[in-house]
């Protein structure tokens, strides 16, 4: 938060600093509990591909899985929302994107690529994480641009 002087011993807030620094910590807050959902979801991930699961199937169950648990995590720690059934099938739908994108890229690595399945889904990560952000705080969660 930034604050600046408009008469001698009397602070405001700078608001156009205050919503960058809103900003920050919400990113700050989203990456924190984002490394514990994308460790929960590689797990499902890692575990379905180790027992023989198709890696696309591997991927659907984990994002299946992690739409409910990140739904929570996210909603409740980061975005400090609840929401109801509007916000959920919005994150639902967001997360509808980021699988199709996570599957083509994997799909691409692995068989264009010939990365391992583990590899690959690590590879997968770092855009996922974009775009989820990018829906999360400025669809899902929107609360002003």
């Amino acid at each position: 938060m930034c604050w600046g002087w408009v008469h001698p011993g009397l602070l405001v807030m700078n608001s156009a600093n205050t919503m960058s620094d809103w900003r920050k910590q919400r990113l700050i807050q989203f990456l924190g509990v984002g490394v514990l959902n994308t460790l929960v979801g590689y797990g499902i991930y890692a575990a379905l591909v180790s027992i023989d699961i198709p890696y696309l199937l591997a991927l659907l169950s984990a994002t299946i899985a992690g739409v409910i648990f990140n739904y929570f995590s996210f909603g409740r720690m980061v975005f400090k929302a609840r929401g109801g059934w509007f916000v959920f099938r919005k994150f639902v739908a967001a997360y509808a994107v980021v699988y199709v994108i996570n599957a083509a890229l994997l799909s691409i690595l692995t068989e264009g690529a010939y990365l391992n399945v583990y590899l690959a889904q690590g590879v997968c990560i770092l855009p996922s994480v974009a775009m989820s952000w990018l829906l999360m705080n400025y669809w899902v969660y929107r609360i002003g641009l």
